[in-house]
């Protein structure tokens, strides 16, 4: 096998003009403009509105290439496009050779015939995405929520025609590898691995097809390597009639792969090896981990249950939602996708929802959740909208579905096949005739429309509950798939909380107090989220001075969300008062997203059993905006990201406070039993104790349980709860598991005294080691620097008087080099009492 590699320096101009740029594969058309500087910073203020005339313009891409006698001398040469975005067609030495009209399906097109001895050109006309949407809407049922009619008609990732986090930015260009490929006698064509796991040992099922051009006798040799790096053989000829090699390999004593903060992920390497005689033609080779991972829906005392079962161990599923990761997609990155997925593991994530109104992500997204043990709940890419049947449609999406389950099948990280994201729900806003729909039509101002409900519902049907499931049947059995998120196994039921998962927002078109999410019992949640704004660091990045206020035209610009700001703040007057200071504005805003998913997190995993798992929404945005995201556009962590490692610790101590009276839980989501001490003390805001406790507790393995409650009203003379807040604290000997602070009234009633937080900050060869201690109780302490980015251990955090909080930041995490007495300057500190307006001294 030869590979001509078309990757690199191209050039590309737009179709009406004459002038040729310099272009980069892979790429997009908006990179190439922006590298070229023909057009501004999209991100930057309102440049976004400048932008949208390019998407209505055809591009093309060329370049030039050397062939061989003996390529050409090959049983078999193809071009492969990885990913061509989307509606293009492709020439060779100025014949049509093909088209495409899918952004998520790898081509490969015979072109053996097309090409010629020496120089070759190879040229794309790249279509606009925007004309063909506007030439297909009338085909659409339905206009679309979030962006542009017609979207449900190209198969390319939705979330570009604009999102409500998103900007529009609907590009187009050759975004993955390009290749010419030779090959003679044999090739492996695909291949499937299946699992049968037994008592002490597994046995692997390796299926590998092969196309064949003559009669040459082949041998198929499979060689398994496991993280011991002992290897396990089998070899056989291939059963030529059938073009196929079947082998069973076992393996004793199997090293089990576990998602992050259960167990390692050791992986095993598969090589596929096609011989003719001692001649090596072909090879594959992946890694794969053991494990079985099964969606579990069973009738119970609540309803049905809804649980990810992992290696025979009913799991809860902690994790976020991933979006694309850039708006401009040239700009992925292996080590970009890393270091988000890296702070997953690290915010104590053992799932990431891949969300269908993206993109199916590069191969190195899968590779890395494998090794830091994320499990993936990931949709096909269909979202909000009612999507066609007509049959080029659907053969168009059988191929995208073939391409992508074939590529991703194999990787231990993926648990779960979704059909679409929120498709029920968005049909029956559409066409329901139920109270409940015409009430949350009410909230969005939307109409009903006077449609054939069964034949749209239908139409879904075909697609989502035979085609899809069908092909999963076929090309990966052993994966749990479900229709839509959120869904259940009752038809447009999604409105359920005691079957299938659940998306769940307060503020979108309501007023609920966020309180009111203990009055839910979910089954499994993979959406939940709050709005926030970014960091001043980033806002900066996409503003002027003038522009740095709530309700400017910018910051509007910057919030796609028809709720937006003003549900930022309504929910912020429950809690805190509004500071005038910016800076204030924007940290009060994120400690309210953290506090309005901390209450959802414990209340879930309080009930852990009857509810399985909590996906926020969102994990990262796409471009710099005020979003749901816990992890902005730039990587820095917003202050939910750092409740959530906390509310999604193994170990997770919580307090269920109504009134005066508190219950103290325990959730332990690992496989051992915890023995220690459960401490709690009554404090005021000196930090002074009023009252305090403790009891020795067993905690079993993979539960959750009340084990003290508490009434103050009775115990405590002259309770208040405006000047009093309660501690607690888990330990197993010297190791602290778990330690948090409740208050009784909302933030802005509590008499917060003036703190004085003092930061002691050494350092040692690899680490800043920062010791935080408080003159009273401080509540979400937040950490930063004036100019560089780092990660902090802990962040956001409640800190009592003559405590010492440890945190550490890794140098690694820097974002810039600094010596400690730099570290200390930039160093910034915050707390609840800096917006108290009822706040005193000491």
């Amino acid at each position: 096998m030869y590979k001509i590699d078309l990757n690199g320096k191209w050039k590309m101009k737009n179709v009406a003009e004459e002038e040729w740029i310099e272009a980069k594969v892979p790429g997009t058309v908006f990179a190439d403009l922006q590298n070229a500087g023909l057009v501004d910073d999209p991100f930057f203020r309102d440049n976004e509105v400048k932008i949208q005339d390019l998407f209505f313009e055809d591009y093309e891409y060329a370049c030039e290439f050397e062939v061989l006698s003996n390529h050409l001398g090959n049983d078999e040469v193809v071009l492969w496009c990885e990913g061509i975005d989307t509606v293009a067609d492709i020439y060779l030495n100025k014949q049509l050779v093909a088209k495409t009209e899918n952004m998520h399906r790898t081509y490969k097109f015979d072109i053996k015939k097309n090409l010629v001895i020496g120089t070759n050109e190879i040229h794309i006309v790249l279509h606009s995405p925007k004309k063909y949407i506007e030439s297909k809407a009338v085909l659409s049922r339905f206009p679309s929520l979030a962006a542009n009619n017609g979207i449900d008609q190209i198969r390319k990732a939705q979330c570009t025609f604009g999102w409500d986090w998103g900007l529009s930015l609907p590009d187009s260009g050759i975004w993955r590898n390009i290749y010419i490929e030779c090959s003679n006698t044999a090739v492996i064509d695909e291949f499937y691995i299946t699992q049968q796991h037994e008592k002490d040992k597994v046995t692997l099922q390796a299926n590998i097809n092969f196309k064949i051009w003559n009669d040459k006798p082949l041998n198929a040799v499979i060689i398994v390597t496991g993280p011991d790096k002992k290897t396990i053989i089998a070899k056989g000829p291939v059963d030529a009639v059938n073009k196929k090699y079947v082998a069973n390999i076992e393996i004793a004593d199997p090293k089990l792969w576990w998602p992050n903060g259960y167990g390692e992920q050791p992986m095993y390497e598969v090589s596929m090896l096609l011989m003719v005689e001692d001649t090596l033609i072909d090879s594959k080779k992946v890694n794969i981990g053991l494990r079985t991972i099964v969606l579990r829906c069973e009738e119970d005392e609540w309803g049905k249950s809804y649980e990810f079962v992992v290696n025979g161990k009913a799991l809860f599923l902690r994790g976020s939602n991933l979006i694309i990761e850039d708006s401009v997609i040239a700009r992925y990155s292996r080590e970009r996708t890393e270091k988000m997925l890296k702070d997953c593991a690290e915010a104590n994530f053992n799932c990431v929802r891949v969300w269908g109104g993206a993109l199916y992500p590069n191969d190195d997204f899968y590779e890395t959740c494998d090794r830091l043990g994320l499990v993936l709940y990931h949709d096909f890419m269909f979202a909000c909208n009612a999507y066609p049947v007509y049959e080029e449609f659907l053969e168009n999406v059988r191929e995208e579905i073939r391409d992508n389950v074939k590529r991703i099948r194999h990787h231990a990280c993926l648990g779960l096949w979704n059909g679409s994201n929120e498709i029920e729900i968005v049909l029956d806003l559409f066409v329901s005739k139920s109270p409940e729909m015409e009430e949350i039509r009410k909230g969005f101002g939307l109409p009903r429309f006077d449609v054939d409900e069964s034949l749209i519902k239908g139409e879904y049907l075909k697609l989502f509950a035979e085609i899809i499931p069908e092909l999963i049947k076929e090309l990966d059995p052993q994966r749990s798939y479900v229709r839509s998120s959120p869904s259940n196994d009752v038809y447009f039921d999604h409105l359920s909380e005691n079957r299938g998962d659940s998306h769940y927002y307060i503020g979108n078109g309501n007023t609920t107090p966020y309180r009111k999410q203990r009055e839910h019992y979910w089954r499994f949640v993979s959406e939940m989220g709050f709005q926030s704004y970014p960091s001043m660091k980033t806002i900066k990045a996409f503003t002027l001075p003038e522009d740095r206020y709530p309700d400017s035209p910018i910051m509007y610009k910057h919030q796609k969300s028809v709720y937006g700001n003003k549900v930022i703040e309504m929910y912020m007057q429950q809690d805190f008062n509004i500071p005038e200071d910016f800076g204030l504005y924007i940290y009060t805003s994120q400690i309210l997203a953290g506090e309005v998913l901390k209450y959802a997190a414990e209340h879930m995993r309080r009930n852990r059993g009857r509810c399985m798992g909590m996906i926020t929404w969102q994990l990262n945005d796409c471009w710099p905006v005020i979003s749901w995201a816990g992890r902005d556009y730039f990587g820095r962590w917003k202050a939910q990201l750092y409740y959530s490692k906390r509310f999604f610790a193994p170990v997770l101590v919580s307090a269920c406070d109504e009134g005066s009276r508190v219950g103290i839980y325990v959730t332990n989501d690992t496989f051992d039993t915890i023995d220690g001490t459960l401490k709690w003390e009554l404090k005021d805001n000196r930090s002074d104790v009023i009252a305090n406790g403790a009891e020795e507790v067993s905690i079993e393995p993979l539960s959750a349980k009340n084990y003290i409650q508490l009434d103050f009203s009775d115990e405590v003379k002259d309770f208040r709860p405006e000047d009093y807040y309660i501690e607690f604290s888990l330990a197993s000997g010297a190791n602290e598991l778990g330690r948090g602070t409740t208050i009784f009234v909302p933030a802005k009633e509590f008499k917060f005294l003036n703190p004085e937080i003092n930061v002691l900050v050494e350092e040692n060869e690899t680490s800043f080691i920062l010791k935080v201690k408080s003159a009273a109780y401080a509540r979400s302490v937040g950490l930063d620097l004036e100019k560089a980015d780092c990660i902090f251990s802990d962040n956001y955090f409640d800190i009592s008087a003559n405590a010492v909080k440890v945190i550490e930041v890794k140098k690694s995490s820097l974002s810039e080099k600094l010596i400690i007495d730099q570290f200390r300057d930039q160093l910034t500190v915050v707390s609840v009492y800096d917006i108290a307006k009822n706040a005193g001294s000491l």
